[in-house]
């Protein structure tokens, strides 16, 4: 998270596009990687779940 904070500060980006697997018991909690990178780095973080059907 570190390094995506470095390079949204370099790159003045606005949003982050984060693709994950589905966490669904973390992400009730929040505790997912993109609850906790939107937190890390102040932009909106859009969360798209990937999958292999």
């Amino acid at each position: 998270l570190d390094h995506l904070k470095d390079v949204v500060d370099e790159t003045g980006a606005d949003e982050v596009i984060v693709l994950t697997a589905p966490h669904f018991v973390e992400e009730f909690f929040h505790r997912d990687w993109a609850s906790r990178a939107r937190h890390k780095v102040g932009v909106p973080v859009l969360k798209l779940f990937a999958h292999n059907e």
